[in-house]
């Protein structure tokens, strides 16, 4: 017979477990321990750098079911750590495979050694997608802001779809490195490049004349530290785009937040967003197709 002292959730004593709460620990653990493995390198492209981010990037792409909101609890304290390593191994990796690209022989070749180029083609074929489930046409003027060092995505735009694109960031030495590899890539002729940083009080005249004829402006997943920052930037970025232009903000959810910030429809007062995609795959970004709010 049990009596009232004996049962497991009496007061004093622990209620039952869930099962998920085991797998929400073994999982923090895990996202702890590769912020400590990261933490340890310096963070540039080598055999123990990359197996920490490549396991780090499967874990938040792919954790076990159930658990994402527990364990984004457990390791609430490690999150800026783990999207600070995230956004500054990317940079290194990106700046380290340009280089490659652009002093190859064979310069495509070593393109399709990068190890991520198959996720970019996906995202792209999904931002696509998801522009003409919005009832947008396929973009013919882009503006790509954050491209990087490595700006694979509107060189995909270019070189597959017949895009016009800039290509800007704020970073000199990230947009030199771009254009270096576009380039060597042989897409010089529908692409272009600008130095321009979104925070200065003034838009750079060249920028606002490309965002007023562009049909697309994409908004890269670290321009902007957080949701507030993107609001501010999407609301500077309004006054300069044409009426039809289509703004594409990534964002990402669930365990991916851990690599790149957030961002939900609702901080976006100056836009207003027809569409929001989160991907199950190894694509890592979430999408926001907007126009801008009337």
């Amino acid at each position: 017979m049990t009596t009232q002292s004996s049962r497991t959730d009496a007061p004093g004593f622990p209620g039952p477990r869930h099962p998920g709460d085991e797998a929400a620990t073994r999982t923090s653990d895990r996202l702890v321990g590769l912020r400590r493995r990261l933490e340890a390198t310096d963070l540039h492209p080598g055999p123990v750098t990359d197996a920490a981010f490549g396991e780090l990037v499967g874990l938040c792409c792919h954790p076990p079911a159930g658990c994402a909101e527990l364990v984004l609890q457990l390791v609430a304290r490690h999150a800026g750590a783990l999207r600070t390593l995230a956004s500054t191994g990317e940079g290194h990796m990106e700046r380290h495979w340009a280089e490659r690209i652009a002093r190859a022989a064979d310069p495509r070749a070593e393109l399709a050694r990068f190890p991520y180029l198959g996720n970019y083609h996906d995202l792209v074929r999904l931002e696509l997608a998801a522009l003409a489930a919005a009832g947008a046409p396929a973009p013919r003027r882009v503006v790509v802001l954050g491209s990087g060092p490595l700006p694979l995505t509107g060189l995909v735009l270019a070189g597959e779809h017949e895009a016009r694109v800039l290509h800007v960031d704020r970073d000199p030495a990230a947009v030199a490195a771009g254009d270096a590899v576009s380039g060597a890539l042989g897409a010089g002729g529908r692409v272009t490049s600008l130095v321009a940083d979104l925070a200065e009080p003034h838009l750079d005249p060249a920028l606002a004349a490309a965002l007023g004829a562009a049909d697309l402006v994409l908004v890269g997943a670290l321009v902007g530290t957080d949701a507030a920052a993107k609001a501010a930037i999407t609301a500077r970025l309004v006054t300069a785009t044409g009426p039809d232009a289509v703004l594409l903000v990534r964002s990402a959810t669930g365990l991916r937040t851990l690599l790149y910030p957030e961002v939900a429809p609702a901080d976006l007062p100056a836009l207003r967003v027809l569409l929001e995609v989160h991907p199950h795959t190894d694509v890592v970004n979430s999408v926001l197709v907007a126009r801008a709010a009337t």
